[in-house]
């Protein structure tokens, strides 16, 4: 059974369980923090390149240079890809949002210290954003926090 929710089921899904309270504009940048962390996750680098803002994507290209062979191996072997079981919005101001995503069967960042790859069950990240004329784009000032 494939546990995945898409961007739009997730967004209703969150906006049942808050009563509705999500404004169109928290929602756009949670289905954009969705979009870049089911790609970052899933190791499509040139997808989530695609959400950031320009100053961002020197970070993508950090991560994606410290992908090992055995990281590799974790993600071919796992049962199902990586994706975003709950996100949460809290808008700074007009432009800018951190979204606190749950994501499920991703990668381990272990490969930065050097161990082996593994899947984890699940693991919370804060994606930062920012709007750049209509649309959210992910702003990454170093390598995802960890939110728990």
């Amino acid at each position: 059974m494939d546990k995945r929710m898409t961007c739009g089921g997730m967004l209703c899904l969150w906006a049942a369980l808050t009563g509705g309270c999500a404004t169109e504009e928290e929602e756009k940048a949670m289905a954009q923090a969705t979009e870049f962390a089911e790609n970052y996750f899933n190791l499509r680098f040139d997808k989530a390149y695609e959400c950031c803002t320009e100053d961002s994507r020197k970070w993508i290209a950090f991560r994606a240079s410290n992908i090992t062979e055995k990281d590799l191996e974790a993600v071919r072997q796992a049962e199902e890809e990586a994706y975003v079981a709950s996100a949460d919005c809290e808008r700074t101001d007009d432009s800018t949002a951190l979204v606190r995503l749950v994501v499920r069967e991703a990668l381990a960042p272990d490969s930065l210290e050097q161990r082996e790859g593994r899947i984890a069950p699940e693991t919370a990240v804060l994606v930062p954003l920012r709007k750049e004329g209509r649309k959210w784009r992910v702003r990454m000032e170093g390598p995802l926090q960890n939110a728990e």
